[in-house]
């Protein structure tokens, strides 16, 4: 298995790659544009918020890419808000989704929160569509390999606009 540094986008490039007729099915009552808010965290290299959004018509993935915020904001029915600690939690499953929402770690920036909640019954498969590869998270990488990591993760953002 493939590993990747989250929020690297090629963890995400490589989960699209990975989606497949199981999780349709499984997604198959989830239709919606609902897009992640990763805030600042210069110490992960996350020196500006990041938003990832996805896309989902009954089931069916239509986008699951990195954005630029106003991309985000203009094509995201929700925008959920968490520390790159919080959504850790969450991709490592010591938090849930709606535990992390309901107790104020995963804030509702676009949306109605009801919509919002309507997401729960659906949370443990989407983060099992992220958690498809072996994610390795900046906070327990060696000091120069999070180097390696911050510079890389900078020259994407900036070749892909995000």
């Amino acid at each position: 298995m493939a590993s990747y540094t989250y929020p690297h986008p090629q963890w995400v490039d490589e989960s699209v790659k990975l989606y497949g007729e199981d999780f349709e099915k499984k997604l198959a009552k989830l239709s919606g544009n609902f897009a992640y808010k990763i805030s600042s965290e210069p110490a992960w290299g996350i020196n500006e918020d990041l938003y990832i959004i996805m896309s989902l018509e009954n089931g069916k993935l239509k986008a699951f890419k990195h954005c630029p915020k106003d991309y985000a904001f203009q094509n995201a029915d929700f925008i959920l808000e968490a520390t790159p600690q919080a959504w850790k939690r969450i991709l490592t499953k010591k938090d849930k989704f709606v535990g992390a929402f309901m107790g104020g770690r995963v804030k509702l920036v676009k949306g109605d929160t009801v919509g919002a909640l309507a997401l729960g019954p659906h949370a443990g498969t989407l983060v099992d569509v992220l958690t498809q590869v072996e994610l390795k998270f900046p906070d327990d990488l060696p000091a120069k390999e999070l180097d390696a990591f911050k510079k890389d993760l900078a020259s994407v953002r900036q070749e892909r606009g995000i």
